[in-house]
């Protein structure tokens, strides 16, 4: 029943064989590019903010990771052909024929804003929101250019957001915090050495 309705919602989401190039351009970026907004928001919650900042943006990577490991650990147990591979839609991204549950491009960008949800920033309170919205384009161009069906980015997101969970509602949260204790120190040295020298 589940395959049905995966094989149906991909047919009606699936970019035609006959597609031009310029109908693509938007979808390919999105599956290409659109992944960097990850490491941008933490980059900039680090940069620009605060401890409780910090501790948000330590706790979204901490959580991608782990989901990252959960779906290299699933696919590794668990292979679901590719859309490309059953002959039902074409390769527009040229991706290899691996398992295609869950996207891994999805589940970090997915894992991020469910922790940044949960564990919101005093900067940039709605940056989840952002990234949630990427998260939803990224895995509708994945699913239009034939690499993954509608469940491997539904997947995603439900595996991000008990990843989420798991690191900002439980005992977790401890290792959240002294990471982000002691990478707030190692990015102070070289200031403090710095003013040291001057004085």
């Amino acid at each position: 029943m589940l395959d049905t309705l995966n094989r149906s919602l991909l047919e009606w989401m699936v970019a035609s064989p006959d597609v031009s190039g310029g109908a693509l351009l938007l979808p390919l970026v999105l599956a290409e590019w659109a992944i960097f907004t990850a490491p941008a928001a933490l980059i900039l919650l680090w940069v620009l903010g605060n401890t409780q900042d910090r501790r948000a943006a330590v706790g979204a990577g901490l959580s991608a990771l782990l989901a990252l490991a959960l779906a290299a650990g699933i696919s590794s147990v668990y292979f679901h052909p590719r859309p490309f591979m059953d002959g039902l839609a074409r390769n527009y991204l040229h991706h290899a024929a691996d398992s295609s549950f869950p996207s891994d491009h999805a589940i970090v960008l997915f894992t991020l804003a469910w922790s940044l949800l949960l564990t919101p920033p005093g900067w940039l309170k709605r940056v989840w929101l952002a990234l949630l919205l990427v998260a939803c384009a990224v895995g509708w161009s994945r699913i239009y250019l034939g690499a993954h069906y509608p469940l491997d980015i539904v997947g995603a997101a439900v595996l991000g957001l008990a990843t989420a969970y798991g690191v900002n509602r439980s005992s977790l949260n401890r290792w959240r915090d002294l990471g982000t204790d002691l990478a707030e120190k190692l990015y102070s040295l070289p200031l403090d050495l710095l003013s040291k020298r001057k004085n």
